[in-house]
């Protein structure tokens, strides 16, 4: 599947970018989270419509409504397929919103996907639980400034590593805080090891790029992983 990452500097540039990448063959579009500050400067409605053009998938980040972060899930008929929110908030969100409690996984072109909100991308058990459902590839919107974003990538390499699937992260771009530089990464074999392979890194620009990801490429490293996991208690002395 050709999957994009884009990284907006407005909400124009936002909705350009990524019909551009439609145009390109994109049959789904990842954009970071709070990219813009507020759900009523989301153009839900445009992105709504490039779905429904491009008969393509659209998650246009993920965005504070007032209540919650959430992340909306565009379907190729242009309707709002499901909304995924933010279970473990960071910083100062704790003060005002309300966190998720439902991961969500959905199924596209025969692949599992999970929309996985920054900070959550830091537990292991959100990773591990939608694995344990069949995703393939998970998607993480994400506004990690330029101090933070060494550390970031390990936690998603680790993410990747220890499930065994691919991350496709959309990070935010605005300088001189917030440095882009959004990727993704596939598992694959090299001799006795898995290791992972960066098919995209942008830099610190406005921009997009497309990726083809195949997840029957990495599905025995999936099963190999899932059947080496192993029950066991904890024993307190």
């Amino acid at each position: 599947m050709k999957i994009a990452i884009v990284q907006p500097l407005s909400a124009k540039s936002g909705v350009d970018l990524t019909e551009s990448a439609l145009k390109e063959g994109a049959q789904l579009v990842l954009l970071p989270e709070k990219w813009v500050k507020s759900l009523e400067e989301l153009p839900i409605k445009e992105f709504q419509r490039l779905a429904l053009k491009y008969t393509s998938y659209i998650i246009p980040g993920a965005v504070d409504d007032g209540v919650s972060i959430i992340a909306p899930i565009i379907d190729s008929r242009g309707d709002i397929l499901a909304i995924a929110k933010k279970i473990h908030l960071f910083g100062k969100e704790k003060e005002k919103l309300l966190p998720g409690d439902k991961l969500i996984v959905f199924s596209y072109g025969g692949i599992k996907f999970s929309v996985i909100v920054c900070y959550d991308a830091d537990f292991p058990e959100i990773a591990r639980a939608s694995f344990m459902r069949g995703t393939e590839i998970f998607l993480i919107p994400s506004k990690i400034t330029s101090n933070g974003y060494d550390i970031w990538k390990e936690y998603l390499r680790v993410r990747a590593l220890e499930n065994r699937v691919s991350v496709v992260n959309a990070n935010v771009y605005s300088p001189p805080f917030y440095p882009g530089k959004s990727f993704i990464v596939v598992p694959e074999k090299s001799g006795d090891i898995v290791v992972l392979k960066t098919i995209i890194e942008l830099g610190d620009e406005e921009g997009y790029a497309i990726a083809e990801i195949n997840p029957l490429s990495y599905f025995n490293l999936r099963i190999s992983r899932m059947k080496e996991i192993t029950s066991f208690e904890v024993e307190e002395r």
